[in-house]
């Protein structure tokens, strides 16, 4: 089903979109739907329950409580055990309980990026200024 949105634009930002649509050949109306569908964060309504419910919760917090979700970190003794283990795994000396609990950790480690993410874009979609990739490896 397809809805259709009236949004009053300015000029320049009209003559681009034309610009594009034409040096594309593509249609308007299709150059403003991917740029929208582009830059609008996804919604986590089509992920595996447990993510999605862990994503959705986000989206209740402050913006507080978001910057300490986006600002997080896999813990340094968890970090370090996953670098032991992928050494392992390389060396091809690890064992099936390790192979385990390295599954477990990078798992682990997948959920905290994923909520950072989600965590910031929610954030960038409140208004706020992010952090450039430069400030983020400085806090490193």
């Amino acid at each position: 089903m397809t809805q259709t949105v009236a949004v009053p634009v300015p000029a320049p930002l009209y003559q681009r979109l034309e610009r594009l649509a034409h040096l594309t050949n593509r249609s308007l109306e299709n150059i403003v739907e991917q740029a929208l569908t582009a830059s609008l964060p996804t919604i986590p309504e089509n992920l595996p329950d447990a993510i999605r419910d862990d994503l959705l919760a986000l989206e209740t917090m402050d913006d507080e409580a978001l910057w300490q979700v986006a600002e997080s970190a896999l813990g340094g003794p968890q970090q370090e055990q996953i670098s032991l283990l992928l050494e392992k795994n390389a060396l091809n000396t690890i064992s099936q309980a390790e192979q385990a609990q390295l599954l477990e950790l990078q798992a682990e480690a997948d959920r905290v990026m994923l909520r950072k993410a989600y965590a910031y874009a929610l954030l960038k979609w409140r208004g706020h200024p992010l952090p450039s990739l430069a400030e983020l490896e400085a806090r490193g």
